[in-house]
């Protein structure tokens, strides 16, 4: 469970984030919903501990331990547009790194995976030839076949064709389904609407 409590966020004397207030079940899937500026990003990124709020942090309890808000990247993983990949290491190379760093699901078909994310033919390329669409579907594959319990998705469709949204919805669905899972939208319905909770924020500024 992830609680936010009056939950702020500024840069300056500007306000991005002002008196959220959230409950994030277990296993609940929960979309963040708002126009450009409204503050989503930074939801994630507070979430996911790459940010700190400004005030009131949020709580985080997980099979009965409260985890700090500092430590919520051994929790969560994250995919968006915004995460940097090692454009020098190939596909194979990150793999390996991540299964070093952060592990895979248990008996996951890696693979296959692969296979079906038309990433198999690249596989010893690096990743600085790969269009935006690789590497989106390279995110969404580090980040929903981790075993990590909190899944964070920030517009998780961003510069997939066809193929790969289709590719995003089976790899939830057969991957992620006991996760928690966050998806911040810019209302792309595809990308959330199996989330029975929502969180709509507003801009303040």
């Amino acid at each position: 469970m992830i609680t936010l409590g009056n939950l702020q966020k500024t840069f300056g004397n500007q306000h991005v984030l002002r008196g959220v207030n959230y409950t994030f079940e277990a296993n609940s899937k929960t979309v963040i919903l708002g126009s450009n500026g409204s503050g989503k990003s930074t939801l994630i990124k507070i979430l996911s501990g790459a940010q700190e709020a400004t005030e009131n942090a949020p709580q985080y309890n997980f099979n009965g331990k409260s985890i700090p808000s500092v430590e919520a990247g051994s929790i969560c993983t994250v995919a968006a547009p915004y995460v940097a990949l090692n454009p020098m290491f190939s596909l194979k190379e990150t793999l390996n790194f991540h299964a070093r760093m952060c592990g895979f699901t248990q008996g996951i078909n890696l693979d296959q995976w692969i296979e079906d994310a038309g990433l198999k033919p690249h596989f010893n390329k690096r990743l600085k030839t790969y269009s935006s669409g690789m590497k989106q579907r390279v995110r969404l594959l580090l980040a929903i076949a981790s075993p990590r319990p909190v899944l964070l998705l920030d517009e998780p469709t961003s510069n997939l064709d066809k193929q790969g949204v289709e590719l995003y919805r089976r790899m939830i669905q057969e991957l992620a389904i006991d996760k928690t899972i966050i998806v911040a939208s810019n209302y792309v319905a595809q990308e959330y609407d199996f989330c029975s909770g929502k969180l709509l924020l507003e801009k303040h500024y």
